[in-house]
């Protein structure tokens, strides 16, 4: 091959290292927030729910309002499957990060180095239409 071919190669490696590691952060980022929200607003629903005095005109449908809302952001989560979407994104990143450490060896074959994109590539696309 080459050292036009491998060049690509690494140039595609960069970019598919890339898109997993900005997929795998919002995956990520968006889990831990909804599970703060979630906890947040658990917490308000049974604080809410004991206060005493004039904060609220009701109470009771403050508190109830919380803990529907909670329950819808822990179902998102769950349906969705935030955090298996995150970690099989950050696995995939891994694995294009040690083939780009490989492309750039010396002796470094782009077509095998493309074989093991693309095998990368179809373990991932395998793993998140698993999940439907």
């Amino acid at each position: 091959m080459s050292g036009e071919n491998l060049q690509y190669v690494r140039s595609l490696l960069a970019q598919y290292a890339q898109k997993y590691r900005r997929s795998a952060l919002r995956w990520k980022l968006s889990y831990r927030a909804l599970l703060v929200l979630s906890a947040v607003f658990s917490t308000a629903a049974a604080v809410i729910g004991k206060l005493d005095g004039h904060y609220f005109a009701s109470h009771s449908d403050v508190a109830a309002i919380c803990a529907a809302v909670a329950a819808v952001i822990t179902t998102l989560i769950a349906a969705l499957d935030f955090e298996v979407n995150w970690r099989i994104n950050r696995q995939s990143r891994h694995e294009v990060d040690i083939i780009g450490l490989a492309a750039e060896k010396s002796d470094a074959d782009a077509d095998q180095l493309l074989s093991e994109l693309q095998a990368i590539v179809a373990r991932r696309n395998e793993s998140l239409n698993r999940q439907d």
